[in-house]
């Protein structure tokens, strides 16, 4: 079999447009030098609400994964670079985070990558700064992972991203 006929029956084709998956990836993975660390977050599934009407308990939805991600930006800022250097100077941690589950019908839960790390934070001290600012956030389950971001940590977070749209990337926390 020819490499002409592979292609045609595999439906390659060189000319065809990248996805909007292909291109986000194409895109992050040219930044991914400026993100060397990654960092999973795992949620509480449930959220517990108090209205006048009583309690109630209610599932996770993306838009809550969103809440919790900011709070978290805004602590974990905090404890890198204080809160009046965060607060006050605006200092932050680059971030590139995307909410994972919310197709596959798994456990919502968030991945990180994260740069801009001040000289003066080593990487085994982060950890314990992850584990501080999530004290501060509701709705954050007690697991976590921090590691350093490979070459195969863009492709890992962006595996849920659809082929046309990119809903699962919190864009408006990057």
């Amino acid at each position: 079999m020819k490499l002409q006929d592979i292609r045609t029956r595999t439906a390659y084709n060189p000319l065809a447009l990248p996805t909007q998956k292909a291109a986000t990836r194409t895109w992050l993975n040219g930044m991914s030098k400026d993100f060397p660390l990654a960092l999973t977050l795992t949620l509480k599934q449930t959220i517990v609400e108090t209205t006048d009407r009583g309690t109630y308990k209610r599932k996770l939805t993306r838009v809550d994964c969103e809440r919790i991600a900011k709070r978290f930006t805004q602590k974990l800022n905090r404890e890198v670079f204080g809160k009046r250097g965060a607060d006050k100077f605006g200092h932050s941690l680059k971030y590139l985070p995307v909410v994972e589950g919310e197709r596959s019908n798994k456990n919502l839960h968030l991945h990180f990558a994260i740069g801009g790390l001040p000289s003066h934070i080593k990487f085994n001290q982060f950890d314990r700064l992850v584990t501080n600012a999530k004290l501060n956030v509701e709705h954050i389950d007690t697991e976590h992972k921090v590691d350093i971001a490979d070459s195969g940590w863009i492709e890992y977070i962006t595996k849920e991203v659809g082929t046309k749209d990119t809903d699962n990337v919190l864009w408006t926390l990057t």
